[in-house]
């Protein structure tokens, strides 16, 4: 016989005052945010039957809610990946997966134009754990014969940051697979819409969401996906190190997500004529952009960007440094900001930003030098773009 219900007192019943969840026969046309940190089980065998995966649910913020569930099944299914896992930040995802994927005496093989977060994480983080890297050139034809017994990963991006190097992924995947290797994409700067990495052969892509995925710089967070296994690997060690992002922060990619393919296409068009711009001005000595015909990897760009060569796009300036400083400081519309992928056109200078602090070596490996000036193109109007830019140059 059910107990009858006994009065409470306000202070209960302040404390559960808008506690129901509604109970409603059609659903949202938005997805809803669910800022919960923890969910509410009828029995302790309803928790178990959740967390044994018999039944759906939710346990606990750090495992996960359905809004990451949302962006991750979303992912998967634009990059061709049978899984995904969320985590804070595009750095914590890779962090999660190099330890997931590695222990003491591995090696890894990374492109050496790579990012600058990606350069410090394997030289300042990993030698601590006895896990050892190897930069190569993936452009050279035996771009893999610094593999060693215990190498386990090569790391590489589909458009290097900042210099838009193209990375032939389906030689050097092939290539790795020959040595045993798992082949992890950063796709951050291409999105899923120019180019799937696991259609070319990549076991593993990741992005950071607070990117082109996000799309309005609001969001902060990361993604990795591929295979069931390896990703439930990963996210095993993503809940053990407690790197998941917050359930605001994936309700907003994945709105963002809703308006990719338009933001991409227009900001691609908008990259190439500013590109082809910059290309004919006397105070410009080189511009890296992948669509231009002078790229050296144009032709292999073609063959892998069918659809665009993407928003981002690099310059030097033929004054160095302080043409650097006097461009930057000319600037009007264009905003310095120490990020990309936003819907509005930025600047940032990489020695002062993504590649402070890096040594000399590693920076002339990049070919990223004091005239080195990185644009992210958004879907303005491009003569508001190329108007600014031709201001801001005629100080130069």
């Amino acid at each position: 016989m059910a107990r009858p219900p006994r009065p409470r007192a306000p202070a209960t019943r302040l404390a559960h005052v808008g506690r129901a969840v509604p109970r409603v026969a059609n659903a949202p046309v938005a997805p809803p945010l669910y800022q919960s940190t923890a969910g509410r089980f009828a029995s302790l065998e309803q928790l178990e039957a959740i967390l044994a995966g018999d039944e759906p649910g939710y346990f606990y913020y750090r495992y996960g809610t359905p809004n990451h569930a949302l962006l991750e099944r979303t992912v998967a299914d634009l990059e061709g990946a049978a899984a995904a896992v969320a985590a804070a930040s595009g750095m914590a995802a890779l962090s999660a997966t190099l330890l997931a994927l590695l222990q003491t005496g591995d090696h890894v093989l990374a492109d050496r134009h790579i990012y600058g977060g990606t350069y410090a994480l394997v030289t300042s983080e990993l030698p601590r754990l006895g896990i050892t890297t190897t930069f190569i050139d993936p452009a050279a034809p035996d771009a893999l014969a610094a593999a060693q017994p215990r190498t386990r990963l090569l790391l590489l991006e589909t458009l290097t940051n900042p210099t838009l190097r193209v990375t032939d992924l389906p030689r050097l995947a092939a290539a790795a697979h020959e040595r045993g290797l798992l082949v992890c994409v950063d796709n951050t700067f291409t999105t899923p819409w120019l180019i799937q990495p696991l259609a070319h052969g990549a076991d593993l892509v990741w992005h950071s969401t607070s990117k082109y995925l996000g799309g309005q710089s609001q969001v902060l967070g990361g993604i990795v996906a591929g295979p069931e296994e390896i990703v439930a690997r990963i996210r095993e060690t993503a809940t053990h190190l407690g790197v998941a992002g917050g359930a605001f922060d994936a309700w907003l990619a994945a709105q963002g997500l809703a308006t990719l393919a338009l933001r991409v296409e227009r900001a691609c068009a908008n990259a190439l004529a500013v590109a082809r711009h910059l290309e004919q001005h006397p105070a410009v000595a080189r511009v890296h952009y992948p669509g231009l015909e002078s790229h050296p990897q144009h032709a292999l760009a073609r063959q892998l960007y069918p659809h665009g060569y993407g928003g981002m796009l690099s310059f030097e300036l033929a004054g160095g440094e302080a043409a650097a400083r006097a461009f930057l400081a000319g600037l009007r519309l264009i905003e310095f900001v120490p990020s990309l992928a936003d819907v509005t056109t930025t600047v940032t200078y990489p020695l002062a930003t993504s590649h402070r602090g890096l040594p000399p070596e590693a920076l002339a490996a990049m070919g990223v030098g004091p005239g080195l000036v990185r644009l992210s193109i958004g879907i303005e109007a491009v003569e508001d773009v190329l108007a600014d830019l031709d201001g801001a140059l005629a100080g130069v």
